[in-house]
């Protein structure tokens, strides 16, 4: 899911619970993107392409929360990382 900005709690809930990945675009897309759009994002590199149009788009870096991310939410990381049994 790809927005302007996300409210603290929603993005960390989001996080946590592994449900979306909340990107956080550097502009406003709602007029660039339309429905039908194809969009390929490039999550390690922080920008997303809109294959539709040609333009690409920066993403703001997920940064410390990557990891839990990646891991399917906060208590698969924390499985991971040994503090969960």
């Amino acid at each position: 899911m790809i927005a302007e900005f996300y409210a603290r709690i929603f993005f960390r809930n989001s996080v946590n619970g592994g449900y979306v990945v909340p990107l956080e675009s550097k502009e406003r897309l709602v007029e660039q993107i339309r429905t039908g759009d194809e969009l390929e994002v490039h999550l390690d590199e922080g920008y997303l392409v809109n294959k539709t149009s040609g333009k690409r788009h920066e993403l703001r870096p997920l940064g410390d929360v990557l990891p839990i991310i990646e891991a399917g939410g906060i208590f698969s990381y924390a499985k991971q990382a040994g503090m969960l049994k």
